[in-house]
């Protein structure tokens, strides 16, 4: 009995710790600017996040994709189903060679977008390289990926 008490003493000390910690910053959970609206976002460089398109204004031709992280700016932008990858890599790394899939809005399926002449990018270089969405129309993207190397960096916003 007195094994189950020095070990139920700590757990009920740690269970009323763990209760009280509510995650809250203080704030009033809107992150907005002085002019009432909502304050970009930015990454651990101080970067600004993309802001994404309207749908209601969306081009239904033409398409700006922009990825934007920890110092690594891609930027895709597509006429009809062709156009130009430009990635400007401010790491301190060398990333892999850019690729991206698509996933169709409608059905969830992945479409391999084409990169032509690929090339891994040089930390604190920049390069482009021409692209194709392979058949999928702009209206049909339901959202972009893109892949450096190996590595899945994760969705594009489509900011035009």
């Amino acid at each position: 009995m007195q094994r189950t008490a020095r070990l139920a003493a700590p757990l009920l000390v740690l269970a009323l710790s763990l209760g009280a910690c509510t995650g809250d910053d203080g704030g009033d959970g809107n992150d907005r600017n002085d002019g009432g609206e909502t304050a970009p976002r930015t990454g651990a460089t101080g970067e600004t996040a993309p802001t994404p398109i309207d749908p209601n204004d969306a081009s239904e031709t033409t398409a700006t994709y922009e990825y934007v992280n920890a110092g690594l700016r891609v930027v895709m932008e597509i006429d009809g189903a062709e156009g130009t990858m430009h990635v400007e890599n401010g790491t301190d790394h060398e990333v892999g060679r850019p690729a991206f899939y698509i996933l169709d809005a409608t059905t969830g399926d992945p479409t391999d977008g084409r990169v032509q002449a690929g090339a891994p990018v040089e930390a604190g270089a920049s390069a482009s390289f021409d692209v194709s969405m392979q058949g999928v129309a702009i209206e049909d993207v339901g959202l972009v990926i893109l892949l450096l190397g190996k590595d899945n960096y994760g969705a594009f916003v489509r900011t035009a």
